[in-house]
């Protein structure tokens, strides 16, 4: 197993991407023939409930993780909540997840969403299209 750092994490929602204040956080690859990701996030504990409707659901959620360095592209994964504890005025998420594939088609697909949808060129469109790789804004197909 291979423990890394987890510098933010968000959850892709139908059409936003929820942030959250990540006071502490390790992601680990469990190197088993699954794929297998671990992640442990100490979040506000004003985050409990949303998170122990999501383990309730026992849905897939897309979650983005930076690892190891701010700097870092996020990671997309599938996950599950596993666990949600309090911890004070934190808590604690637990959650499972799986690699997602990563094509990296992102920013062909963010060069035509911008080009669709603003009338912008030249340096115009350079300096907007620099400006949304950093935000990585979730772009629907």
């Amino acid at each position: 197993m291979k423990t890394f750092k987890l510098m933010k994490i968000q959850i892709a929602e139908e059409e936003a991407i929820r942030n959250f204040n990540l006071h502490d956080g390790l992601i680990i690859n469990k190197e088993d023939e699954h794929q297998t990701w671990i992640l442990e996030a100490f979040l506000d504990g004003n985050e409990t409930e949303y998170f122990q409707q999501l383990q309730q659901s026992d849905q897939d959620i897309e979650v983005l993780a930076v690892i190891s360095n701010e700097k870092n592209d996020p990671a997309g994964l599938y996950a599950t909540v596993h666990e949600v504890k309090p911890i004070g005025d934190k808590v604690s998420v637990l959650f499972s997840a799986h690699m997602r594939n990563q094509r990296n088609e992102y920013a062909e697909d963010l060069l035509a969403y911008i080009l669709d949808k603003k009338d912008i060129s030249g340096d115009e469109l350079l300096t907007e299209f620099r400006q949304q790789m950093r935000e990585k804004p979730r772009i629907k197909k």
